[in-house]
């Protein structure tokens, strides 16, 4: 076995030695994956949220990492029925590998989300939803009566506030540790403090650059509050979890930030 066949079969502790996730019997999800095609499919100049995010490349980095499943949603289109079919079509290509979740534009799709998401998760299996931005009074409806979670990233933190208190009987994933590449730290503590206020608010882990939130986050969050995401693959999954692997979370505590809670929300 090479270096790399030695590497996709675990991961490396420090002392060295190669642990196979699979052996331990917990499953590593990766709560925040793109995949599909987007309004620029095709330009070789488009940025790359825009155009193609190989579902194949996701699964060869996952078996690098050890990673046993992840959530895909669209990437940037204008309006998201067809670019939710493909990703209920990858779903059903890879059932043991992927999870799919829709995606939906307030702006551009307004009045007709409903009914999308409704027959999205119904009909297509999809089993949440992501969104930039705040969700709209259409989606949380349609959000509560089916009982999914949504991923969202709003502008701030507290944008997010008033839809958390109006539906508590929704279940919410916040993207980025409330800051895309740590953009702005302020953004990160709001984010905790905000989950440990919210019972029906979980952080997820992806694309944050200083180091210390994440650590924060899991230090100060009740156990079963913080879940692992990586934002690939334009993110590399394998950093993302190598991330939460310099944590040193205890083992039962690591169990729940890399798959047990985010499974457990989605009721699999």
């Amino acid at each position: 076995m090479n270096r790399r066949e030695f590497l996709a079969a675990g991961v490396v502790t420090a002392s060295g030695c190669a642990v196979n996730p699979r052996a331990t019997g917990a499953t590593i999800v990766d709560a925040h994956c793109h995949a599909g095609k987007g309004l620029n499919f095709g330009k070789d100049d488009a940025a790359p949220w825009t155009n193609y995010n190989d579902p194949e490349w996701i699964l060869r980095a996952d078996d690098e990492a050890g990673i046993h499943k992840s959530v895909i949603f669209p990437i940037s289109n204008s309006t998201y029925e067809e670019a939710n079919r493909e990703i209920a079509g990858y779903v059903r290509r890879w059932p043991d590998r992927f999870i799919g979740f829709a995606k939906h534009d307030a702006k551009t799709e307004e009045g007709k989300i409903g009914e999308k998401l409704r027959r999205e998760v119904r009909e297509l299996g999809l089993k949440g939803l992501k969104l930039h931005g705040t969700p709209s009074r259409e989606m949380l409806e349609a959000v509560e009566e089916l009982k999914i979670l949504i991923l969202f990233h709003p502008g701030k933190v507290a944008d997010g506030f008033p839809a958390l208190e109006a539906h508590p009987r929704v279940t919410f994933l916040l993207a980025h540790l409330g800051s895309f590449a740590s953009r702005d730290w302020r953004e990160h503590r709001a984010a905790i403090d905000a989950t440990k206020r919210y019972p029906n608010l979980y952080l997820e882990t992806s694309s944050v650059v200083f180091h210390r939130y994440l650590e924060e986050a899991a230090r100060e969050l009740p156990h079963g509050k913080l879940v692992f995401g990586s934002d690939g693959p334009l993110v590399d999954p394998r950093v993302e979890l190598h991330k939460i692997r310099l944590l040193k979370l205890a083992p039962d505590h690591e169990r729940q930030v890399l798959g047990g809670t985010i499974l457990r929300l989605l009721g699999l």
